[in-house]
């Protein structure tokens, strides 16, 4: 497992009940792929990037998987000695990707997100795109809805994600079909966040 310090946002995801709430999904490249960095050395690391983040984007897209707003570019890591870490950072939102918040317990949504999900959704990615300039890692990240069914199963509830974060060497041997997805993992730093909760770590057990 690899020691990195991951800062991440408070982020909290209300929706509303049985009426189409706020939309999170992107509607195309301009809102999908992240552009802009307040870090210098982020957007340098994303410009030289650029054309693999636009390949990305095309690949989820044709094959219409939703992509979280400025889900698609570069996240910056640092880890216990200071030194920044650039992976590249890839976050979707799945159309199916919802569960009854009254019959299912937190640990059981996010395992059922990574023993299904996260497969189905990373295999877009190639081992390749880990070779570009100043690219050290793939944060891959999977949102989905925690509903109230008893009320409404198509709309409501709160938003809840995934985020693992595979250093260049794991993620490269899971998409090479090398070592498995728990392996990959077990190398890996996961936060997740459930029931309007900031995000944590977590360690995943399968």
């Amino acid at each position: 497992m690899r020691n990195i310090i991951i800062a991440t946002a408070l982020m909290v995801f209300a929706l509303c009940s049985c009426t189409p709430g706020p939309i999170y999904v992107a509607k195309g490249e301009a809102d999908s792929v992240k552009r802009s960095y307040n870090n210098k050395h982020a957007q340098s690391v994303f410009d030289k990037n650029a054309a693999l983040f636009k390949d990305i984007y095309n690949r989820y897209s044709s094959d219409n998987v939703g992509i979280y707003q400025d889900g698609i570019g570069i996240t910056t890591l640092e880890d216990f000695d200071k030194q920044q870490l650039h992976y590249v950072m890839v976050y979707v939102r799945p159309k199916e990707a919802s569960f009854d918040g009254n019959s299912t317990k937190p640990e059981e949504r996010i395992a059922k997100i990574i023993r299904d999900f996260v497969p189905k959704y990373i295999k877009r990615m190639k081992p390749s795109d880990l070779d570009g300039d100043q690219i050290e890692g793939l944060a891959f990240g999977i949102y989905w809805a925690a509903r109230d069914y008893s009320q409404c199963d198509t709309y409501g509830g709160h938003i809840e994600y995934l985020y693992i974060f595979f250093p260049e060497n794991a993620a490269k041997a899971y998409l090479e079909g090398k070592i498995s997805l728990a392996e990959a993992v077990d190398q890996s730093e996961v936060m997740a966040s459930t029931e309007l909760k900031p995000a944590k770590p977590i360690r995943p057990v399968f």
